[in-house]
């Protein structure tokens, strides 16, 4: 792979706590190695475990999380398509800070922390990529803190939203279909407010004709009110 590639990777929104990439900058972690499977909401490691293992997410979605004593939940970000798992305690060799559980049935390629230590250390394509991603993760929770700190319960859910059309909206005559279907509970958890605030903002947003729900999706009927309701974004 070619060192302009890599100067070149577009990382996409980088406040964006859906993070991924394209597979094939990791091919050299995936090629030949076996397709392992895990059911919704299987646990991949839990904060505390030893790192024994990286993944490379091939399909579905991975939340990362960390929890409290009594077992409340805080998202962090959800890793898709072409994401590193668990590669973090790989470069420090320390137990894993979080916990990474599967959203939908998810299928990673596993590499042996030993071995990815060794080939970060050896190639440098793979050791640039990984400093890329890792940069790209720091940023996007600088700005989550920074948005939990100043925003409002409204702006958090209109950056979420907007975050959500640019991965996974459609344009169409009627607005921009999200074609992911998430609850309350799940925007709840990642911008930080209570599955309640978050029903809410969304009715005000459906009464406003920002928003509209069609068959358990939502729709964006008016991107430019959403933009305004998020202008405030930190660009750091």
């Amino acid at each position: 792979m070619a060192d302009m590639f890599i100067d070149s990777y577009d990382w996409g929104n980088i406040s964006s706590p859906w993070i991924g990439a394209d597979i094939q900058i990791w091919d050299i972690l995936v090629k030949n190695r076996p397709i392992v499977r895990y059911a919704a909401e299987a646990i991949l490691f839990s904060a505390g475990d030893p790192f024994r293992d990286t993944f490379v997410i091939i399909s579905g979605r991975i939340r990362h999380s960390v929890f409290s004593k009594d077992g409340q939940e805080k998202q962090l970000y959800i890793a898709c398509p072409g994401a590193l798992v668990g590669e973090i305690s790989c470069i420090l060799s320390k137990p894993h800070s979080m916990t990474a559980i599967a959203i939908v049935p998810t299928e990673v390629v596993r590499i042996p922390s030993k071995e990815l230590q060794s080939l970060f250390h050896s190639d440098r394509t793979l050791a640039d990529l990984m400093l890329q991603y890792e940069a790209r993760i720091s940023q996007m929770l600088i700005v989550q803190q920074a948005n939990l700190s100043f925003d409002t319960a409204e702006v958090r859910v209109a950056k979420y939203l907007l975050y959500l059309c640019d991965r996974y909206g459609k344009v169409c005559p009627d607005g921009i279909h999200i074609n992911l279907r998430f609850t309350c509970s799940d925007i709840a958890a990642i911008v930080g407010i209570s599955r309640v605030t978050a029903n809410n903002v969304l009715l005000v947003f459906q009464r406003q004709k920002i928003l509209k729900k069609e068959d358990s999706r939502y729709i964006v009927v008016s991107i430019d009110q959403l933009m305004n309701m998020a202008e405030d974004i930190i660009d750091f």
